[in-house]
């Protein structure tokens, strides 16, 4: 009797497997946005993150083109010189607009990748995309605190007279007048020695609101600091205009 005994090495099967478990763990795990598609555009397969930015799940996302994340911001020659990229050098980075499910619009940071197969041809699509909505808030938020009074959320010095040159700019275009009522509150420092502070800021915030509603919605109304405000009237006809916005105030 002939017994035969056979006897592999599977140590190399193994390591494979595990890095295919790895990279699984990744894909599910990953913080940023994974779509993969087919040579055709058609989503393969969608990681959790993806699930959680756009709102769409994986079983309404699979099959689909991801076109359905589009959100119109773009024009058609965008995505032209985007795919062009793609198929030139295997890979495009950027920033787009695209749509949740809900219909939101956010920004994105995108990076789209080509797979090939080993006869070079593309097997695959890989898009990778993070979440920039906090960011462009966070951007929105400095760049309003960079020209606006804290207390009152008028503009400040800085926005003020930006605006003043674009209005008189415009006013020497048109052959208008533009003017600048300055005015501070006789005595506001008995008011924070007497009442406090706290009693001062709504004093202050109570005078911005007044000031506003003197004047038009479009008129810039600003905090100088402590208590001046200054009011830009733009396109005036006459001096007197400005005189009967004071007399108002």
């Amino acid at each position: 009797r002939q017994m035969c005994i056979r006897d592999r090495d599977i140590t190399l099967y193994k390591q494979r497997e595990k890095q295919l478990a790895m990279s699984a763990r990744v894909f599910d795990n990953s913080i940023e946005g994974i779509v993969i598609t087919d040579a055709e555009g058609v989503i393969s397969s969608v990681n959790n993150a993806f699930t959680d930015i756009t709102g769409y799940s994986e079983e309404e996302a699979v099959g689909q083109n991801p076109r359905i994340l589009k959100s119109d911001r773009h024009d058609p020659a965008f995505y032209e010189a985007m795919w062009g990229t793609v198929r030139e050098q295997g890979k495009w980075d950027g920033e787009v607009w695209n749509r949740r499910k809900n219909g939101e619009i956010y920004p994105e940071h995108l990076t789209i990748t080509t797979i090939h197969d080993e006869y070079g041809q593309v097997a695959h699509y890989v898009a990778v995309f993070h979440d920039l909505s906090e960011l462009h808030g966070y951007k929105e938020k400095i760049q309003f605190q960079a020209h606006h009074d804290a207390l009152t959320l008028l503009p400040n010095r800085l926005l003020l007279l930006d605006r003043l040159k674009v209005a008189l700019r415009h006013a020497r275009r048109f052959g208008k007048y533009v003017a600048v009522l300055y005015l501070d509150l006789d005595n506001f420092r008995h008011i924070n020695d007497s009442l406090g502070h706290m009693a001062g800021d709504l004093l202050l915030q109570q005078v911005a609101e007044r000031l506003k509603s003197c004047v038009a919605a479009d008129t810039t109304v600003a905090r100088l600091g402590g208590d001046d405000f200054a009011v830009l009237l733009e396109q005036c006809d006459h001096a007197n205009d400005a005189v009967q916005v004071a007399e108002r105030i």
